[in-house]
């Protein structure tokens, strides 16, 4: 009887030993590889990193049309960037300039 109760003991810490050596390497894995794991974290940091460089791009090129903007306006008309323009949408010359296209 004795034996047979040591060996029941044997069986259960062999088989709780098992399940917790499972639900270990269960916990490591998604820990790991998981939907929140440390890649998954990883590669979102990398997205943010990417997204922080577009960002940037964006609100110079934000910055630069708002100057443009700012320059066309009635109250705050800019002359010269006004003629420029004109010149770049319509081909304007004066009687005295010729105009050199490089384009192929």
């Amino acid at each position: 009887m004795n034996k047979s109760l040591a060996l029941k003991n044997k069986i259960f810490l062999f088989f709780l030993l098992l399940t917790l050596l499972f639900i270990f390497i269960y916990s490591i894995y998604f820990l790991v590889n998981g939907e929140r794991g440390i890649i998954a974290f990883y590669k979102i940091t990398n997205k943010n990193s990417d997204y922080q460089i577009i960002l940037s791009d964006l609100e110079k090129k934000n910055m630069i049309l708002s100057d443009k903007i700012t320059r066309l306006q009635t109250n705050t008309l800019d002359l010269d960037f006004l003629e420029e323009k004109i010149r770049e949408k319509t081909g304007y010359l004066q009687d005295n300039e010729i105009s050199i296209n490089f384009n192929y």
